[in-house]
């Protein structure tokens, strides 16, 4: 039941923008925040410190590969309304 529920969860954090796919780290760090919930919950908390320890470096370091190439993101007003 978690694998269903935490790929539910995932899959709905992940968005289409015409070509463009966003959230994929999201939904990633979902799998493993539940991944984290399972190992804390079995008693394995060397399992859970070292899978915390992974997501927090690779979030780091796709946050400086997204902020390296600007030309990549989405307008922010797409409305059309000015707001």
């Amino acid at each position: 039941g978690v694998i269903t529920g935490i790929g539910f969860i995932g899959g709905g954090a992940i968005l289409k923008h015409g070509t463009s796919v966003y959230g994929l780290a999201t939904a990633a760090s979902i799998w493993n925040a539940g991944a984290i919930g399972l190992a804390t919950g079995m008693g394995r908390f060397n399992i859970a410190v070292v899978l915390s320890v992974i997501n927090l470096i690779s979030l780091l370091v796709l946050r400086r590969v997204d902020k390296a190439d600007p030309d990549q993101l989405p307008d922010k007003d797409e409305s059309g309304d000015g707001c």
